[in-house]
């Protein structure tokens, strides 16, 4: 009987001990991390427009072949204020992240974006207000739930980035990981004679700097209709993004912006530090154009064209390549002077030139490369070339003007003012009058600006202009050729060739 009892024993003892050890097996066996994996649908938004939607930039989008979901590499995406950076994977026929570990609970996801292995941003899902938001079905943010061990496989969209811009997907940068930003609003004013000042259209381009500025080193662009009438605030004052990094002194820190101002380009290096003391003084950037404004970061430049005979009909031949000089006018933000370059870049006339610029009243201090400054009759005048067939290496009448005919570079010129009467106001658009000095023969002078008559001739019946005003990529006609016959009546402020292409000198054979 004891043996038996004793057997019993062991025989429960040893059920015991397989029960004990096969508890504590279970208990030891981990149970597999729940997350979520979003599998990927990939579009171009000319594909996926809906209702009629015309989308700025659609007609200059990249090759299809740049949208190729095969290319993108790895996704970074925001969860409930966290980044991930996240492998891809071919998925059959489609693709998806790898998987995103995450305890129970539910997620927002406010960010998410497809990168190339060169760190190039490929596709993105665009947020809901933006103006791509209503291209997919599903636009940032939204929520994910995650359980306890289970995988959320959730189904996403993203479109090709092509040509478009980050405001148009919703996002400032297309690096979301710049979460902090300084804020550049810009209202902008231009004069009409009759009817004073109007609010301005504004477009921006920021850059990294003036030497990177092509497409691929955008960093932000915005653009203001200046339609005062209307209820929304955007619609007048732009507000530009900067990339700020806090660790980096703000005068160690600058972004170079082009900045149109109905239509008109102003460009310049903007430094952070100057974005502060802005945003400490006024609050905003106020600018005007042709008017009195703060255009003390900005340079503007453009073309100063002469027709240099001023017979009424006669041999006159309109082609306004007499003498061509790139002007670019600035202030310095250190100093408060104002600078002007001057470079000739094309000379088609006969006669000798002289080429001057007035300035009103008396008492400037101007130092640079003027050949003379003279006060004349109360105001002043700067002589900057006292022969213009002797302001291009090599010297000759004709220069750049004529097919198979000299070619040559101008001889640049810098005149500061480093000092003016009080009552002088520096408009960038036009900062002095301008005044051709013909000499060799006739003996005139032609002008151009506000302080006198600007001089005309007569051709085909029609009073025209001496000095013409241009953008500084316009591109001028060969020696002897009518300018109205590629740039057509309107030429004095349309800049865009109509027809006659063969005959601008650029297209010389």
């Amino acid at each position: 009987m004891k043996n038996l009892l004793k057997n019993l024993n062991y025989l429960f003892l040893g059920f015991a001990l397989v029960f004990m050890y096969s508890c504590q097996d279970e208990e030891a066996a981990p149970e597999e991390q729940g997350g979520v994996e979003f599998i990927l649908a990939g579009h171009r938004v000319d594909d996926v427009k809906m209702n009629g939607l015309n989308v700025k930039g659609a007609s200059d989008a990249k090759d299809g072949e740049e949208c190729d979901m095969a290319l993108a590499s790895y996704a970074v995406l925001e969860l409930a204020g966290e980044m991930y950076t996240i492998d891809m994977q071919a998925w059959g026929d489609s693709y998806k992240t790898e998987l995103i570990e995450l305890d129970p609970g539910t997620y927002q996801v406010t960010s998410f974006q497809l990168y190339d292995s060169d760190d190039n941003p490929l596709y993105a899902t665009p947020t809901a207000d933006s103006e791509f938001g209503p291209f997919v079905s599903q636009p940032l943010p939204f929520d994910v739930t995650v359980e306890n061990y289970s995988k959320l496989e959730y189904d996403m969209e993203v479109l090709c980035i092509e040509e478009f811009t980050p405001p148009q997907f919703g996002f400032i940068f297309w690096n979301v990981d710049i979460k902090q930003i300084k804020n550049l609003c810009v209202f902008a004013n231009f004069c009409e004679p009759d009817t004073g000042h109007e609010v301005a259209s504004l477009e921006a381009f920021i850059y990294p700097n003036e030497n990177e500025t092509s497409e691929d080193d955008l960093i932000w662009t915005g653009s203001a209709d200046g339609d005062y009438n209307s209820d929304d605030d955007a619609n007048e004052l732009l507000c530009l993004k900067f990339p700020y990094d806090p660790s980096i002194p703000t005068e160690d820190q600058s972004y170079f912006i082009e900045l149109y101002v109905n239509g008109v380009l102003f460009e310049g290096t903007m430094p952070l530090d100057r974005v502060d003391e802005i945003n400490a003084e006024d609050g905003y950037l106020h600018l005007n154009e042709d008017c009195d404004g703060d255009f003390d970061v900005f340079s503007n430049t453009y073309n100063i064209a002469w027709e240099d005979l001023n017979d009424d009909e006669g041999q006159n031949d309109c082609d306004f390549n007499d003498l061509i000089i790139e002007t670019t006018t600035s202030t310095d933000i250190n100093t408060g002077h104002l600078n002007f370059r001057f470079e000739p870049v094309a000379r088609g006339g006969g006669y000798s030139h002289a080429f001057k610029f007035w300035l009103p009243g008396t008492g400037y201090v101007i130092s640079g490369d003027a050949s003379s400054v003279q006060e004349i009759s109360g105001n002043t005048m700067v002589e900057v070339y006292p022969n213009t067939n002797q302001a291009f290496s090599p010297n000759g009448n004709f220069v750049n003007t004529k097919c198979n005919g000299t070619v040559g570079s101008g001889i640049v010129k810098n005149v500061v003012i480093e000092s003016a009467p009080n009552d002088f106001v520096f408009y960038l658009l036009n900062p002095f009058d301008a005044n051709l000095n013909v000499n060799g023969g006739p003996n005139y002078d032609l002008t151009i600006g506000n302080m006198f008559a600007p001089s005309t001739f007569i051709k085909d019946g029609v009073e025209i202009e001496n000095g013409l005003i241009t953008t500084k990529d316009w591109k001028w006609v060969v020696d002897g050729v009518d300018i109205r016959t590629v740039y057509g009546n309107n030429f004095q402020t349309n800049f865009t060739p109509t027809g006659n292409t063969s005959s601008l000198y650029e297209n010389c054979p």
